[in-house]
């Protein structure tokens, strides 16, 4: 009986262990947020991933009939996007599952150094706008989002740096912050290019979420995904450090980008 229980304790760790070494490799998700209102975001788009024999998941952002916006850590071997999604878990009549036509990341794209971590998908046929599926805009080149503007992210995940994946969408409130006090933009050379925001306490992203939005109010005026989850950096990795960096890709830096690839692979823009 004792030989079992330390059996069974042993392959417990080993799957833990597992689980948590492939946190780092699944992206942001949420911390201290609350659950979304279902289809009160319906720009959301979720990710499935196969990556060799494994699938991950990570969020993106529907701006167009045809392409998702995400981050390029989030590219894979073949991708499959579920719209009009609350709980992933629980199939819909909402949900249009489309598989991804084409995986375009961008062509400088850095793993180490985190830059121009961004990427679009293009769909195999594509989305139906529906109440549940709808695209959200995203601000033209050179538009800046000021510090201390209130804003939001979503994702579907863990609520804590070791709790298993949560299946239904959930939302945070943050403050963009000054990027050029954001320790992770400097170390990385990366301000021109990316926004670091945070909420209050610990709120914030998490490992799991990567591709997901950060939506911001343009001017003051309507609501734009202004950046893309990207990663964070902590002194001790843990998701709940207060003193962390969340970083996302700056979409306005990337327009020109977008806009090209989209025109390129498709009849509308």
């Amino acid at each position: 009986m004792l030989r079992n229980v330390a059996m069974l304790a042993v392959y417990w760790c080993t799957i833990t262990a597992v689980c948590l070494g492939l946190a780092g490799v699944l992206g942001e998700k949420i911390i201290d947020g609350r659950e979304a209102k279902p289809h009160s975001r319906p720009y959301m788009a979720y990710l499935k991933i196969q990556r060799g024999e494994d699938f991950f998941k990570c969020g993106g952002v529907i701006i167009h009939r045809s392409f998702i916006l995400s981050a390029a850590h989030c590219s894979g071997k073949n991708i499959t996007v579920i719209l009009g999604a609350h709980d992933i878990l629980n199939r819909e009549t909402s949900w249009q599952k489309i598989l991804v036509k084409k995986i375009i990341v961008h062509e400088k794209y850095k793993k180490p150094a985190h830059g121009n971590d961004i990427m679009l998908l293009k769909l195999q046929h594509q989305a139906t706008w529906t109440p549940e599926v709808q695209p959200i805009k995203i601000p033209d080149a050179g538009v800046d989002i000021q510090p201390n503007t209130s804003c939001s992210a979503a994702g579907w995940g863990k609520t804590n740096t070791n709790s298993m994946s949560n299946n239904v969408l959930r939302e945070v409130n943050v403050k963009v912050q000054d990027v050029n006090k954001c320790k992770a933009a400097k170390k990385y050379n990366l301000q021109e290019k990316v926004i670091c925001a945070r909420g209050t306490g610990i709120k914030g992203t998490c490992n799991g979420d990567s591709g997901g939005p950060l939506i911001c109010p343009i001017r003051g005026a309507h609501l734009a995904a202004v950046g893309i989850v990207s990663f964070r950096l902590s002194n001790d990795r843990q998701c709940e450090d207060p003193d962390r960096n969340n970083v996302y890709m700056k979409v306005s830096a990337y327009w020109n980008w977008i806009k090209k690839h989209i025109r390129a692979n498709s009849l509308t823009w």
